[in-house]
């Protein structure tokens, strides 16, 4: 494969990555399944089974289903099954209005959705059956938030798309790469070719700014900036990109209603690797096209983070994935060299790779602005020569490496935290 094959290849799977979302990407990927599933449902509805993976389950109990002021999965479902619109993806919740959020919370009164965990699936798994006097419809979302895999009427399968080949080869090329490769990359890829960069980080900003605006979830954002205002801290440029992302992740986890581009697929992770880019470009006066490139830089590595650790694990994503990708991205704009651009990743996972994932709910807003600040401070350090010794603890010789061991620890450790995490919530 040559240089213009890669590149284009790259710019495919981040741009695929950074889509439109409203709400928690969880909730509605159950809601994509009943939009999807009502398509082909006709009549009244008496029973609606939602069976999903360990992960979505975790991730989808607690967090706000936007426009409601509720959480659940049950909601989500029900109200994507009554309401949403599958055709727009992650924005399919965009235009419910009270009726169907009615509607939705009827059934829930009514006993008629029930939830349950499938064990032995992807991460990324829903069963969704809808069930009325004399039809059955069932829809299977699996491998990605809107990755529709199946669709069955009747016990007639009318849309079958397996894709799992196609998934397992992105997941290999990207595999194959590393950060020399992807530096180089983001230094030639074609502006033009990432314009959905800069829409992202303006997006992105916009949503922060409303979350300071405005009330929503735990008010990180806000009564931080408020704390400044009184004198209790001072706000520097780490800080303030703690700040802001934590402004957008409260309004994002509190059911707001802006939109956000995500990053590998998740909302936060959108969040995680934009803003703290954005805020050292702004405070520093770098030119915009450097910082669009960085922020591609930090996305295209977020994406390369997943493939070894999974898209949802035990372990937070804000701080294997978004964090690095931001510190990625900072370090190079500020032109850190190769060596510098790998130690600041080593730097922030030999600090807070060991947060664990505990369900998507409004207190991720902290765990996403630690991520932003010291991805900002971890890039600092590098820069001037402070980097943690290789082949120590989790860092490897090399960040490949460490990303590697990142992997191995996802998939072969934190499995079992999964399954504790789930019976803690259930309590």
């Amino acid at each position: 494969m040559n240089i213009e094959e890669m590149t284009n290849n790259l710019v495919n799977v981040v741009k695929k990555n950074s889509a439109p979302a409203l709400g928690c990407t969880e909730p509605v990927a159950v809601a994509y399944a009943g939009a999807v599933a009502n398509k082909y449902f006709k009549g009244d509805i008496k029973t609606i089974h939602i069976l999903v993976s360990k992960n979505i389950y975790k991730n989808g109990k607690s967090v706000i289903v936007p426009g409601t002021g509720e959480s659940g999965l049950a909601l989500a479902g029900g109200l994507g099954f009554v309401g949403g619109d599958s055709d727009k993806g992650f924005m399919l919740l965009k235009d419910i209005n009270e009726n169907n959020i009615k509607r939705a919370k009827s059934f829930l009164k009514d006993n008629k959705i029930n939830i349950g965990i499938k064990e032995g699936t992807p991460d990324i798994y829903i069963d969704f059956i809808a069930k009325g006097e004399e039809e059955v419809v069932e829809t299977v979302v699996q491998d990605g938030h809107t990755n529709l895999t199946k669709v069955i009427v009747n016990n007639k399968d009318v849309y079958n798309n397996p894709s799992l080949k196609e998934k397992s080869s992105e997941k290999d090329f990207l595999k194959q790469l590393n950060f020399k490769t992807m530096r180089e990359i983001t230094e030639q890829v074609p502006l033009k070719d990432i314009d959905f960069i800069k829409y992202g980080i303006e997006q992105n900003t916009r949503a922060a700014e409303e979350g300071l605006k405005n009330k929503y979830g735990l008010q990180i954002g806000s009564s931080l900036k408020a704390l400044e205002q009184q004198g209790f801290i001072k706000v520097d440029m780490p800080r303030r990109a703690r700040i802001m992302t934590a402004a957008a992740a409260d309004m994002r986890m509190g059911g707001g209603n802006c939109e956000i581009i995500t990053s590998g697929g998740s909302g936060n992770q959108g969040i995680g690797v934009t803003l703290p880019i954005m805020i050292v470009a702004k405070e520093l006066n770098i030119d915009e096209t450097k910082m669009v490139r960085a922020a591609f830089f930090g996305n295209l590595v977020n994406c390369y983070i997943k493939a070894f650790a999974g898209k949802l694990s035990g372990m937070c994503g804000c701080a294997i994935g978004a964090g690095i990708g931001a510190t990625v991205g900072i370090t190079w704009m500020l032109n850190g060299s190769d060596e510098q651009i790998g130690g600041a990743c080593n730097n922030m996972f030999a600090n807070i790779s060991g947060i664990i994932c505990d369900g998507a709910k409004d207190s991720c807003s902290l765990k996403l602005s630690t991520s932003a600040e010291e991805a900002v401070l971890s890039a600092f350090l590098a820069l001037k020569g402070t980097i943690v010794n290789p082949n120590i603890g989790i860092i490897g010789d090399n960040v490949e490496e460490t990303i590697k061991n990142i992997g191995n620890l996802s998939h072969e450790a934190f499995t079992t935290v999964d399954d504790v995490m789930i019976n803690i919530l259930n309590k």
